[in-house]
């Protein structure tokens, strides 16, 4: 395993005990990493790639919640609160992935306080991104959330990394909407000249009027 590649990533490093115990594993695109139901026999650690989080509605539609780049942590909730897998990682580019099996971190990273901490900036952070977004979604019309979403995808910071996507279908998704609903609005949009629209690609021209539908809103 490169612990230095590890090291720049998540700021820990092993100890040379505890390396032997450690799997490095690579996935290919629509590989699963992780999948909803089975029973986690580890903590996951994405090394390099993309993979998004999904889960399987009652209905049998997959429902996109986010996407995922290093540093990314899986398996931290199933351990934490003993329950099986909740949603599927797959693979939307090759991944590589470094995997602490479950007995290792048991018996010996359980009570390692720095750790803890790497796990515990994961779930601050699935917890903000899941806050927000479910926040986004319930309080405002999919206009503004189509515009937000446009907007915070602009932004200059990494946290929008996670709704990242040149999907129509994946923003739709991740909006709470439908693509049919998304390309009236953009419809609309394109014959009020704030944006140029041809095949898959959208060009913003008027971004004081996309900012104001937007309504300061932002999945950040």
């Amino acid at each position: 395993m490169n612990q230095s590649l590890f090291k720049s990533i998540y700021n820990y490093t092993f100890t040379q005990e505890l390396t032997p115990s450690l799997i490095v594993c690579p996935f290919q695109p629509n590989e699963y990493i992780l999948k909803a139901g089975d029973q986690i026999d580890g903590l996951y650690f994405l090394l390099s790639g993309r993979y998004m989080v999904s889960s399987l509605e009652v209905t049998g539609k997959e429902l996109l919640l986010r996407y995922c780049q290093q540093p990314s942590i899986m398996g931290d909730i199933e351990i934490f609160t003993d329950c099986l897998i909740v949603s599927n990682c797959i693979a939307v580019e090759p991944c590589e992935v470094l995997i602490i099996p479950l007995d290792v971190y048991e018996t010996h990273l359980k009570f390692d306080s720095k750790f803890n901490q790497l796990l515990l900036k994961e779930l601050a952070y699935k917890l903000l991104t899941c806050t927000i977004s479910s926040r986004v979604n319930a309080l405002s019309p999919v206009n503004v959330r189509l515009a937000a979403y446009l907007c915070t995808v602009e932004s200059p910071t990494h946290v929008n990394q996670y709704i990242k996507t040149n999907s129509l279908d994946d923003v739709a998704s991740l909006i709470g909407t439908t693509k049919r609903h998304i390309n009236r609005i953009l419809k609309d949009w394109s014959e009020q000249g704030i944006i140029s629209r041809e095949n898959n690609s959208i060009e913003i021209l008027d971004w004081a009027k996309m900012e104001e539908i937007s309504e300061n809103v932002r999945f950040e």
